[in-house]
């Protein structure tokens, strides 16, 4: 974000941290991550104008190649919990998390930040919900290979934008949903409610059917009770 502000960010340039001290999620949460073991990098993108129909969109087709990517790894099926966590097996293995910047009303630059679980097999109480690479697998990484080879996917993905089909982005996002078609249990405004996961619809509102309706839900205003 320093470079940004100064004017010496490039697009698609990426930096990994082998350790972080201060990492930051969603909703102001800490990201906790040991040092060494896993993927903590930040990506800057200057967002091309196929993807700036809405902060979502960019958002979704994000979470898309980060879950493409450790799929493809693992070989296993991995989803996107809404708005872009991602699960292997009822488990957060990873997160994404972007902060955009703008001049006026033009979207000049968005830093995104990737956490992935990787070779970290001990989690502390309040991340009983965690997994990583190692403990779905058994097997060892290297988180900086890694890190590259997820940078080079990104990289390819925004060359191949002229031609993206946003159509295709939502369907394969849901496709991929985390939950979708189940009912679950939710905090919606401070009280818990039961509902059906339909769909994230284009304007990145999680649909839900409650009590037979269905009701649009923006991400600050629910919580997943897991």
């Amino acid at each position: 974000m320093e470079k940004v502000s100064e004017g010496l960010a490039n697009h698609m340039e990426a930096w990994f941290a082998i350790e972080q001290t201060d990492g930051k999620g969603q909703r102001s949460k800490n990201w906790q991550s040991n040092p060494g073991e896993n993927i903590t990098c930040s990506v800057v993108i200057r967002p091309q104008h196929s993807l700036q129909k809405n902060p979502f969109f960019f958002n979704a087709f994000i979470a898309l190649v980060c879950r493409d990517f450790l799929s493809q790894q693992l070989k296993i099926d991995v989803k996107i919990k809404w708005p872009n966590d991602l699960f292997i097996n009822d488990k957060k293995a990873g997160g994404i998390l972007i902060e955009n910047r703008f001049s006026g009303e033009n979207w000049k630059w968005a830093i995104v930040g990737i956490g992935i679980n990787v070779n970290q097999v001990e989690f502390p109480e309040q991340l009983k919900s965690a997994t990583s690479l190692k403990k779905e697998t058994n097997i060892n990484y290297d988180p900086l290979t890694l890190a590259k080879l997820l940078h080079q996917d990104l990289i390819y993905s925004f060359e191949t934008t002229i031609s993206i089909n946003e159509t295709s982005v939502w369907e394969r996002y849901n496709q991929h949903l985390y939950k979708k078609g189940e009912h679950c249990r939710f905090k919606i405004k401070g009280i818990e409610t039961d509902a059906t996961i339909n769909l994230v619809n284009n304007n990145g509102l999680l649909v839900l059917t409650q009590n037979g309706k269905e009701i649009m839900h923006h991400s600050g205003e629910i919580e997943w009770i897991l």
